[in-house]
């Protein structure tokens, strides 16, 4: 009703309620009209009165009934909130009227902390919350610990901008005033610290903030480190992510090996990563926004059309370059937090492991890459089937296996990982790593995520390399692989990706928690990248000039091949995923983007001042993860020279070494220029892009 009308008079509406800054059109939450008409009632019933009358009057009427008890107090917190000059009145006036210790002046605030649009609070509306907050603490008022883990969740991860750095400052500065207080609740004090821990890695630009967030969390693991460790194998994962920040490195020592000296009941660090993480943890670092938003397209939406949503998460919350932290954050909340019920996993709402191959083809920087497989796939190292639920293994399992018809590569990419994580994450418990693994998958055959892994491990596109991994590390549902035959041209190929696979561990610096010597810890087989392809000679090597006159940053190889083969600065933005024709529930999108460390080239916006193509097939830094475009090439050069054979071999390289639209082009053309004029392929767009070159 847009106004009332009453004797030829208009009045207006009710005056809008002040905690969030709302446009025009938005439509504020029914709990929050009701606090500004009770403040406006209230406003009505003190006006005219003496501190005696008013005292009198507050009295009488908050004894009539628990109604009228909550209307005042609704009151009195919203003028607290919204007129911070009258604070302390306000304040005074609460502590009169209370009648239940605080409880339903306590109750409005959670509302307001765990409101979906806490992002839009006004800033002196945040800072009123945490002074009411600070003065009930000195009253002991009980639930304000429930008000503050809710705000912990509110602090969102991979976001600097300037309300969500107030907001962080805001809760360091109060767990600071009230550290006594904060002590004696121990959830709060482990949610605190791994909050702490895992905003701490995007404040690198704010050392002021950083180093009061790594103190206080510092503190409150070595005097409350028994606590703490109720967040399990997380705990860890969040540790090694901030280990070489100076105010965590003693600690990290100290745990890896003093363990006793920061709690008489710690064994040692497997002690903690055989604990699986609580859900309230890894749901901490997802807003309740995001929560929200999530959900709705797992319980709801189908599998062919859950593209356009993802986008719009995507671009909502993960567009920033700050923001991709988040990926991690994101993976862990869908595999131990979201468990669908039997409903949903028997209806066509997109499964789990759709939506993260979805998710996956977003990322491009290589070490969140590397993360991103470590969260998929960290709760296979310690699996127990006692304690963790099979719930948590099921995602990776099925992208493993509904792969490998389609993306095979990804496959690969996935068993590698684990191949090499096994002995490499810590080389101490390679062992026991080894057996959690085979425990998790022997686990998901049996309780029927899968029938067996036998379609992968006979699967004629599963090189014999990715065959003897699976054995290595599934001896009991695998037979043994055959060994390779060995070539010139294999041994040639075999060493680049070993390497490439170590370079990739390397670049988040701390994986393995015990650093040993790496030529002591065994490794599993490496695959060897050989390619029987014939293919006419590569044509001589040119130099091309990088031209850094693109509006949008390209990566090395698809700016160095822009001024040679004509490229230009448009339909860069990778495309939206379709999964009309998709039978494995991921698109050829997601395929192209998801390859990760397997697929991408390293994005980098410096420019390149002259850079020559035999650089660009040779150098590995320009690569993340498996063999090289030289290697592809020194490997089927070597063959009889057959181009009609080579179709769909050389559209799985173009999607394999594809990080963009852009470097598909530049790869494209690169090929068509290396192996002849004429290719017969089998897919009609890169026919098109290599009849363009």
């Amino acid at each position: 009703m847009a106004e009332i009308q009453s004797g030829g008079a208009q009045s207006p509406l009710p005056p809008q309620p002040q905690l969030l800054q709302l446009e025009p059109i938005d439509v504020a939450e029914p709990w929050q009209h009701e606090l500004v008409e009770c403040f406006i009632s209230f406003s009505t019933l003190s006006a005219g009165k003496s501190q005696t009358e008013l005292h009198e009057t507050l009295q009488r009427k908050a004894s009539e009934s628990m109604h009228s008890h909550g209307e005042l107090v609704n009151g009195l917190v919203y003028g607290i909130l919204t007129v911070p000059a009258e604070g302390n009145t306000y304040l005074r006036h609460l502590n009169i009227v209370s009648r239940d210790g605080f409880a339903h002046a306590i109750s409005r605030l959670k509302l307001l902390a765990t409101a979906h649009r806490f992002a839009r609070v006004r800033p002196e509306v945040r800072s009123q919350l945490f002074w009411l907050l600070s003065e009930l603490v000195k009253v002991s008022a009980h639930g304000v610990d429930q008000v503050v883990l809710a705000l912990t969740r509110q602090v969102r991860s991979g976001d600097v901008t300037q309300g969500n750095v107030k907001l962080c400052w805001l809760m360091v500065r109060f767990a600071q005033a009230n550290y006594a207080w904060l002590s004696t609740f121990p959830v709060l004090v482990a949610t605190t610290v791994y909050m702490l821990g895992r905003v701490a890695l995007d404040h690198s630009r704010i050392p002021d903030l950083r180093a009061a967030e790594c103190e206080l969390a510092v503190q409150l693991l070595r005097e409350r480190f028994h606590e703490c460790c109720m967040i399990g194998r997380d705990l860890v994962r969040m540790l090694q992510d901030v280990a070489r920040i100076p105010e965590f490195h003693d600690l990290w020592q100290d745990i890896l090996q003093q363990p006793q000296s920061l709690s008489p009941l710690f064994a040692g660090i497997e002690q903690l990563l055989r604990t699986p993480t609580p859900p309230m943890f890894l749901a901490n670092r997802i807003t309740y926004e995001m929560e929200t938003r999530l959900r709705f397209i797992l319980e709801n939406l189908l599998a062919t059309s859950y593209s356009r949503n993802l986008m719009w998460f995507v671009q909502r919350y993960l567009s920033t370059p700050e923001s991709e932290s988040l990926f991690s954050d994101l993976i862990r909340y869908i595999i131990g937090v979201f468990h669908p019920s039997n409903a949903v996993l028997a209806s066509n709402v997109v499964p789990r492991y759709v939506f993260l191959g979805g998710l996956l083809r977003f990322i491009r920087s290589p070490v969140v890459a590397a993360n991103a497989k470590l969260a998929l796939f960290y709760d296979w190292l310690f699996y127990d089937p006692k304690s963790d639920t099979i719930m948590n293994i099921e995602p990776g399992v099925l992208i493993i296996a509904q792969s490998v018809d389609k993306y095979t590569f990804m496959t690969a990419s996935f068993i590698e990982f684990l191949a090499y994580e096994s002995d490499a994450y810590s080389p101490e418990l390679a062992p026991a790593i080894r057996g959690s693994i085979g425990l998790a998958m022997q686990d998901a055959v049996e309780k029927g995520v899968i029938p067996s892994i036998m379609p992968i491990y006979e699967h004629p596109r599963i090189e014999v390399d990715i065959r003897q991994n699976l054995y290595y590390l599934f001896p009991q549902l695998v037979p043994p692989a055959p060994e390779p035959a060995q070539s010139e041209a294999s041994t040639d190929d075999a060493e680049p990706a070993k390497d490439d696979d170590a370079m990739l561990l390397d670049s988040t610096d701390m994986l393995p928690p015990v650093a040993v010597d790496s030529e002591s810890a065994p490794e599993p087989p490496k695959p060897a990248v050989e390619l029987s392809l014939p293919i006419a000679a590569p044509q001589p090597i040119r130099t091309v000039s990088a031209t850094p006159k693109m509006s949008i940053a390209l990566d090395p190889v698809s700016r160095m091949f822009q001024e040679e083969f004509g490229i230009v600065d448009t339909e860069l933005a990778p495309e939206i995923p379709t999964d009309a024709d998709n039978t494995n529930g991921i698109s050829d999108t997601t395929a192209k983007g998801s390859a990760l460390e397997d697929a991408a080239l390293v994005a980098s916006a410096e420019p390149l001042p002259e850079i020559s193509v035999e650089q660009a097939l040779e150098d590995k830094s320009l690569w993340l993860f498996g063999s090289t475009l030289q290697t592809f090439v020194d490997s089927v050069a070597a063959s009889e020279p057959d181009v009609k054979q080579i179709g769909r071999s050389v559209k799985e390289i173009v999607d394999m070494f594809a990080q963009s639209e852009a470097s598909i082009s530049a790869i494209t053309r690169v090929l068509a220029s290396i192996f002849s004029d004429s290719l017969d392929m089998e897919d009609a767009e890169t026919n098109a892009e290599l009849a363009a070159a």
